[in-house]
């Protein structure tokens, strides 16, 4: 067998990274996937290393590295004259992936507004909670771009 690509320490950081991306809605192999390919020491690994680095079937590692292609997670890249796919994290995007988030945000908040507009009267607490994730939301609409300016300002 192969040097091993990751090690016990590392193997640690990839369940809880996984753990928390499982939080944020991948699938538990995906999120293994996605933690591995930060994590381990070289950027880009075959299917086959992915495979046995965490130990899951084919199957699994096929639907996982799909998935993450699907939602441009990761993307691969093929050297000349090989047939293997090296796959990797798409980290360069990470502000895209930032500005996804944020415009789901601004189209919750947009959606908000309608859902407490049409609330029965008779749910008074319900409606303030309601009120208040609103209230929260146009707050964080505003100061998101003052961030991102003070952000830039500290790269200078």
């Amino acid at each position: 067998m192969s040097k091993e690509i990751v090690t016990e320490k590392q193997r640690i950081l990839i369940e809880q990274l996984g753990v928390f991306y499982e939080q944020e809605g991948f699938h538990p192999a995906g999120a293994r996937v996605m933690a591995l390919l930060l994590i381990a020491d070289r950027n880009e690994l075959t299917f086959d290393e992915i495979k046995d680095a965490l130990n899951i079937s084919k199957s699994a590692t096929s639907t996982a590295l799909n998935l993450l292609l699907t939602t441009k997670r990761v993307e691969y890249f093929t050297n000349p004259g090989e047939r293997k796919r090296y796959f990797r994290a798409t980290i360069v995007n990470w502000k895209n992936h930032m500005k996804e988030k944020l415009e789901g945000i601004i189209t919750m908040h947009s959606l908000m507004k309608s859902i407490i507009e049409q609330r029965p009267s008779s749910t008074p607490e319900f409606n303030a909670s309601l009120q208040e994730i609103h209230s929260f939301m146009s707050f964080f609409h505003k100061e998101i771009p003052l961030i991102i300016e003070r952000w830039k300002a500290t790269k200078k």
